[in-house]
């Protein structure tokens, strides 16, 4: 899971963190050997690497911007860096004004598969017992991911693409 919060406070425009986690707030200490992130190049020390969990920067702002967010694995994964953009979100919406009492959350769910992953490290992978990560500094306001809440809005996803297809094909036909 990637994801930002951002709060307000008297003195500060935002305090923020980007945080990367598992899905199940599990420790990913063993696919990953560090993780990058590319703050706004206006930042002192934009290219932050973090080594060991809990994955997350935090930082002070008055801006929203994408940040770049690099994984890098264990050697014997021999995979390539993974690089993700996450959007970092101050507000709500545009319509609602800032508030100091609950800070805004932007968690996105991103799954990566590893194709045809070497034999050594698939072994490690799947015999690995999971453990709980050392906690957030926003653990509190970070979600619960939910599998089934998540196959569902696929599901409604799908529905509404393959309307809109259908749509756009009776449209066609009668243009013809």
């Amino acid at each position: 899971m990637l994801g930002a919060m951002g709060l307000a406070s008297d003195t500060v425009t935002h305090r923020w963190t980007v945080y990367l986690r598992g899905a199940n707030n599990e420790d990913l200490t063993h696919i990953l050997s560090k993780v990058t992130f590319e703050l706004h190049h206006t930042f002192t020390n934009p290219h932050r690497v973090v080594a060991q969990p809990p994955y997350e920067v935090t930082e002070q702002g008055w801006g929203e911007f994408d940040i770049n967010i690099t994984l890098s694995f264990t050697p014997d994964c021999r995979e390539k860096d993974v690089s993700i953009l996450h959007r970092l979100k101050l507000y709500e919406n545009e319509n609602t004004p800032n508030t100091t009492k609950k800070p805004v959350m932007s968690e996105v769910y991103e799954e990566l598969v590893f194709s045809e992953p070497l034999e050594g490290f698939y072994r490690r992978v799947v015999q690995h017992v999971p453990r709980p990560a050392p906690e957030l500094s926003c653990g509190p306001y970070t979600l619960a991911f939910d599998e089934r809440e998540e196959a569902e809005k696929l599901r409604e996803c799908r529905a509404r693409v393959a309307t809109m297809v259908a749509d756009v094909r009776k449209e066609y036909e009668g243009a013809r």
